[in-house]
Formats: structure tokens, sequence, C-alpha cells
């Protein structure tokens, strides 16, 4: 109807919220129960022995997905608290922790596709034991619930009423919501919540540092992540050496800075400040080329054999000439298109 083009809320009784209060459940269940199937599948060695996605390619998409859906899961949870079923919903709220729990499904629904492909190819054949049929059998409840999660994030978007032409972008961003976050963990008589959530208003002084340098602290929070992923490898399989050590580094450091940087263009979790064209470009480059990072190591047999120089990679200096070689092409090519077909 003509009314809802021009609703920045969802008033108490409105159609979507039930629609979306459904998908929102769903997708935290899917993300819970991929969560304790990916652990199981890859860090309990009995089961994984017999899994046919235990090496790459397969295995690089699950180790990403296993650590962004419980994180981004979390943060969705968390922000879903401020939308009261007997207050008025802001449209950005609810689009924008819909639209998490959209990603979290979708990261499922990757995963799932990555490793029925594995079975379908039968993936390490030789490994398969007696536990296999089971492993595969497992996948059918959790497609199930995924499949179910996108039909219903399907119907609430249909559901949710469109905003004013040119004001899509005029709502909030995740930031914003932390001193009501703060406010309510705290509780409204506790003076240390009601500190921090003066020192987080307080002229916005915090806020805005964070939307201005959001891309340096994303990568340093992804470096953070990329050590703190090789130091766990390193004392469950033993010290890799020097050099592995910084190649898985900088994957999952890479995997890290990209999944943030896309995850805050569609989700928006600090609003970025208005860039030129090389700026933008610059930092279209930059996620590009972190990406490229996992991507070319998961493919890294396949490329070299592309390339005619072998079968498959089988020495660290080629890991790491293939993934540095694919960054560093990828962001390039992503810089030269996205300069030349950007306009102010």
């Amino acid at each position: 109807m003509s009314h809802d083009l021009t609703i920045d809320h969802l008033e108490v009784g409105h159609p979507a919220r039930p629609a979306a209060a459904a998908a929102l459940l769903t997708s935290a269940a899917g993300a819970a129960a991929f969560t304790l199937f990916a652990y199981l599948t890859t860090q309990v060695r009995v089961v994984r022995a017999g899994s046919p996605w235990q090496d790459d390619p397969y295995d690089a998409v699950v180790t990403f997905t296993m650590f962004f859906v419980p994180l981004l899961g979390a943060l969705g949870s968390a922000r879903a608290l401020l939308c009261r079923r007997d207050r008025p919903l802001p449209r950005y709220r609810a689009e924008q922790v819909l639209r998490a729990a959209l990603v979290c499904t979708l990261l499922v629904a990757a995963t799932l596709v990555t490793d029925w492909a594995a079975v379908a190819v039968r993936a390490d054949r030789a490994s398969w034991d007696g536990g296999t049929p089971w492993l595969i059998a497992s996948l059918l409840p959790l497609t199930g619930v995924t499949a179910g999660s996108l039909l219903l994030h399907r119907r609430t978007i249909r559901r949710l009423p469109k905003p004013v032409r040119g004001a899509e972008d005029s709502g909030g961003d995740w930031l914003d919501d932390l001193a009501p976050l703060a406010s309510l963990f705290a509780g409204p008589r506790s003076r240390s919540g009601r500190a921090l959530v003066a020192l987080i208003g307080r002229g916005g002084g915090a806020l805005s540092f964070v939307r201005l340098r959001f891309a340096p602290l994303a990568a340093a929070a992804a470096l953070a992540a990329g050590l703190l992923v090789a130091t766990g490898l390193a004392s469950g399989e033993g010290w890799p050496g020097i050099p592995l050590f910084t190649v898985e580094t900088a994957v999952f450091a890479g995997g890290t800075f990209a999944f943030v940087m896309i995850c805050n263009s569609a989700l928006r979790f600090a609003a970025p400040p208005p860039a030129s064209r090389t700026r933008r470009a610059a930092r279209a480059a930059t996620t590009a080329g972190a990406l490229a990072l996992p991507v070319s190591l998961a493919l890294r047999d396949t490329v070299w054999h592309l390339l005619g120089l072998g079968d498959q990679v089988d020495s660290i200096g080629q890991w790491a000439a293939v993934t540095l070689v694919g960054a560093l092409l990828t962001g390039a090519l992503t810089f030269g298109v996205a300069a030349t077909g950007t306009r102010e």
C-alpha cells in the first residue's frame, strides 16, 4: 500500500514483524546447529578422519565459516534484543538485523553446497569409513533448516515496507546501538552502565573515530585474528616453522579483513564517510586482494596445474607464491575496474 512507502518504523502488530521473528529464530537455530556440526566434523579427529570434505578446497570454506557464523550470529542476537515486541521498531534496525541473519544463513548454505559437492565427487574416497554415511546423513537436517530459513527470509523481505526513494541509507548503523545496548545490559540503575552510555554518546567522538578509521581498525583486528588462529593451529599440530606460520596468518587475516569489509558494505556496521573515487577504488582493491588470499590457497593445486607447473603445490614457497600473486593480480584488476568505472 502507498503509506508503506514512507514508513520508517514498524508499529506493534505490523504484519512483517511475526515473519521477521520467525526468520531470525530459524537463522539462529541453523547457525547454532551448524557451529556444532562444523566443530565436530573438523576438530574431532575420529569424526574428521572419514569426512569427504576434510581437505582443500572444501576444508578452506568451513575453516572460515565456522568462525564467522557464530561471531556474526552472536552480534546479531545481541542487537536483536533491542527489537522489543511491545514497542515500535525502526525499519533500519529491523533490516540490518535481518541482513545479518541472512548472511549467517548464506554462509551456512555455502558450506553445505561445498560439503555436498565433496560427496558428489567422492573426495578422499580412500579415507571413507563406517562413520562417513552418518556424516553425509547429518547434512540432510541442516540442509532442511537452511532452506527453510531462506524461504522465511524471502517471505519477510516481501512484507517489509520500502524506504523513501533516496533515503535508503538515512537510518543509523550498528554503532548507533552501542549506547542502548550498554544501557540494556548494565540495567537502568547501574551507575557504571550510565557512565558507559555517557562515554559512548559524548559528542560521538569515539564512534566518529571508528567510522573514519574503520578499514585500518578492521585490518588490525583481522591480523590479530590471523595470529590467534595460526597460533592455535601451531599449538594443536606442532610448530610449522616461520614461513608456514606467516602464510597461515596472512591467509586467515586476509579472509577476515575481506569478510568484515564486505559485511560492512552490506550490513552497515559503521556508516562510511564520503570518499573520493580513488579512495573507494583502493578500498575495493584491498578488499578483493585480501579475499583472494584464501581463495588462491584453496585452489592452489588447480591453479598450479592450469599453469602447467605440475600436478600440485608441494612446498611452502609455492604456497606463498600462488597466494601472493593471486592477491596482487586480483587487487590490481579490481583497482583498475573501480577507478575507471566509478563516478563521483
